[in-house]
Protein backbone atom coordinates (compact mmCIF):
# COMPACT_ATOMS: atom_id res chain seq x y z
CA UNK A 1 0.00 0.00 0.00
CA UNK A 2 1.23 3.49 -0.85
CA UNK A 3 0.14 6.56 1.14
CA UNK A 4 1.13 10.19 0.69
CA UNK A 5 2.37 12.40 3.51
CA UNK A 6 0.90 15.79 4.41
CA UNK A 7 2.75 19.00 3.60
CA UNK A 8 3.86 22.02 5.60
CA UNK A 9 2.70 25.00 3.48
CA UNK A 10 5.73 27.26 4.13
CA UNK A 11 8.35 24.51 3.74
CA UNK A 12 10.93 25.08 0.98
CA UNK A 13 10.80 21.37 0.09
CA UNK A 14 7.18 20.17 0.45
CA UNK A 15 5.52 23.58 0.71
CA UNK A 16 2.71 25.13 -1.26
CA UNK A 17 3.90 27.54 -3.96
CA UNK A 18 1.01 29.88 -3.14
CA UNK A 19 2.44 30.28 0.38
CA UNK A 20 6.13 29.93 -0.53
CA UNK A 21 6.74 30.70 -4.23
CA UNK A 22 10.20 29.12 -4.05
CA UNK A 23 8.94 25.80 -2.69
CA UNK A 24 9.81 22.62 -4.57
CA UNK A 25 6.25 21.35 -3.84
CA UNK A 26 7.43 17.77 -3.26
CA UNK A 27 4.92 15.06 -2.42
CA UNK A 28 6.32 12.17 -0.44
CA UNK A 29 4.87 8.67 -0.26
CA UNK A 30 5.17 5.84 2.23
CA UNK A 31 5.59 2.50 0.46
CA UNK A 32 4.43 -0.02 3.04
CA UNK A 33 5.68 -3.02 1.08
CA UNK A 34 9.21 -1.63 0.74
CA UNK A 35 9.03 0.05 4.19
CA UNK A 36 10.48 3.28 2.84
CA UNK A 37 9.67 6.85 1.88
CA UNK A 38 9.69 7.56 -1.85
CA UNK A 39 9.71 10.85 -3.73
CA UNK A 40 10.28 11.88 -7.32
CA UNK A 41 11.71 15.24 -8.33
CA UNK A 42 12.05 16.68 -11.82
CA UNK A 43 14.76 19.37 -11.70
CA UNK A 44 14.36 22.33 -14.01
CA UNK A 45 16.58 25.25 -15.05
CA UNK A 46 15.75 27.08 -11.79
CA UNK A 47 17.48 24.25 -9.87
CA UNK A 48 20.80 24.50 -11.75
CA UNK A 49 23.99 24.12 -9.81
CA UNK A 50 26.42 23.90 -12.72
CA UNK A 51 26.36 22.91 -16.38
CA UNK A 52 22.92 21.30 -16.58
CA UNK A 53 23.15 19.64 -13.18
CA UNK A 54 20.93 19.81 -10.12
CA UNK A 55 22.42 21.94 -7.34
CA UNK A 56 23.87 19.73 -4.59
CA UNK A 57 22.26 21.81 -1.85
CA UNK A 58 18.81 21.18 -3.32
CA UNK A 59 19.51 17.46 -3.57
CA UNK A 60 20.70 17.51 0.07
CA UNK A 61 17.49 19.24 1.18
CA UNK A 62 15.42 16.64 -0.67
CA UNK A 63 17.29 13.78 0.99
CA UNK A 64 16.98 15.47 4.40
CA UNK A 65 13.21 15.69 4.15
CA UNK A 66 12.91 12.17 2.75
CA UNK A 67 14.82 10.83 5.76
CA UNK A 68 12.83 12.99 8.19
CA UNK A 69 9.60 11.31 7.05
CA UNK A 70 11.19 7.87 7.37
CA UNK A 71 12.14 8.69 10.97
CA UNK A 72 8.67 10.07 11.69
CA UNK A 73 7.08 6.80 10.61
CA UNK A 74 9.53 4.83 12.76
CA UNK A 75 8.95 6.96 15.88
CA UNK A 76 5.28 7.91 15.39
CA UNK A 77 6.43 11.45 16.10
CA UNK A 78 8.06 14.20 14.09
CA UNK A 79 11.84 14.44 14.14
CA UNK A 80 14.47 17.11 13.51
CA UNK A 81 17.82 16.73 11.83
CA UNK A 82 20.82 16.36 14.10
CA UNK A 83 23.26 15.30 11.43
CA UNK A 84 23.13 14.74 7.68
CA UNK A 85 25.93 13.36 5.53
CA UNK A 86 25.52 13.25 1.75
CA UNK A 87 27.90 11.56 -0.67
CA UNK A 88 27.52 12.67 -4.26
CA UNK A 89 28.28 9.88 -6.73
CA UNK A 90 27.08 11.20 -10.10
CA UNK A 91 25.40 14.32 -11.46
CA UNK A 92 21.62 14.65 -11.37
CA UNK A 93 20.77 16.04 -14.78
CA UNK A 94 18.18 18.74 -15.33
CA UNK A 95 15.08 17.41 -17.03
CA UNK A 96 15.57 13.86 -15.66
CA UNK A 97 13.45 12.66 -12.75
CA UNK A 98 15.35 11.80 -9.60
CA UNK A 99 13.87 9.10 -7.36
CA UNK A 100 14.64 9.49 -3.66
CA UNK A 101 14.16 6.77 -1.07
CA UNK A 102 14.75 6.73 2.66
CA UNK A 103 14.31 4.35 5.57
CA UNK A 104 14.95 4.33 9.28
CA UNK A 105 17.52 1.70 10.21
CA UNK A 106 17.98 1.99 13.98
CA UNK A 107 16.90 3.97 17.01
CA UNK A 108 18.10 4.52 20.56
CA UNK A 109 16.73 6.87 23.19
CA UNK A 110 15.28 9.87 21.36
CA UNK A 111 17.47 9.33 18.27
CA UNK A 112 16.85 7.66 14.93
CA UNK A 113 19.36 6.81 12.22
CA UNK A 114 18.18 6.77 8.62
CA UNK A 115 19.73 6.06 5.23
CA UNK A 116 18.64 7.12 1.79
CA UNK A 117 19.63 7.48 -1.80
CA UNK A 118 18.84 9.34 -4.98
CA UNK A 119 18.76 7.48 -8.30
CA UNK A 120 18.60 8.48 -11.95
CA UNK A 121 15.90 7.19 -14.32
CA UNK A 122 18.42 4.51 -15.37
CA UNK A 123 18.82 3.35 -11.76
CA UNK A 124 22.29 4.84 -11.28
CA UNK A 125 23.03 6.09 -7.77
CA UNK A 126 23.35 9.87 -7.78
CA UNK A 127 23.85 10.33 -4.04
CA UNK A 128 23.60 8.46 -0.76
CA UNK A 129 22.78 9.92 2.63
CA UNK A 130 23.00 8.95 6.28
CA UNK A 131 21.44 10.95 9.06
CA UNK A 132 20.64 11.09 12.73
CA UNK A 133 17.39 12.70 13.82
CA UNK A 134 16.09 13.65 17.25
CA UNK A 135 12.47 12.85 18.07
CA UNK A 136 10.35 15.85 19.01
CA UNK A 137 8.33 15.70 22.21
CA UNK A 138 4.67 14.76 21.93
CA UNK A 139 3.75 18.39 22.59
CA UNK A 140 6.03 19.70 19.82
CA UNK A 141 4.83 17.00 17.43
CA UNK A 142 1.22 17.98 18.08
CA UNK A 143 2.02 21.65 17.35
CA UNK A 144 3.68 20.71 14.07
CA UNK A 145 0.83 18.34 13.25
CA UNK A 146 -1.67 21.19 13.62
CA UNK A 147 0.28 23.25 11.05
CA UNK A 148 0.41 20.49 8.42
CA UNK A 149 -1.94 20.38 5.45
CA UNK A 150 -3.54 16.95 5.11
CA UNK A 151 -5.23 15.73 1.93
CA UNK A 152 -7.71 12.85 2.08
CA UNK A 153 -5.84 9.58 2.60
CA UNK A 154 -2.57 11.16 3.78
CA UNK A 155 -0.59 9.15 6.29
CA UNK A 156 -0.86 10.52 9.84
CA UNK A 157 2.32 9.38 11.59
CA UNK A 158 1.04 10.49 15.00
CA UNK A 159 -1.95 8.21 14.65
CA UNK A 160 0.12 5.14 13.86
CA UNK A 161 -0.57 5.32 10.15
CA UNK A 162 -4.32 5.90 10.19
Amino acid sequence: MIRTFPSYPACPVCGDREVNPGALAMRWEWDEERRCVVGRFLPGAEHTGYAGRLHGGILSALLDECLAWACAVERRAYCITGELSVRFKAPARLGETVELTGRAVSSWGPYVRAVGEARSPRGDIIATATSTFATLSREESLRLHAALRFAPGDLDVLDGGS
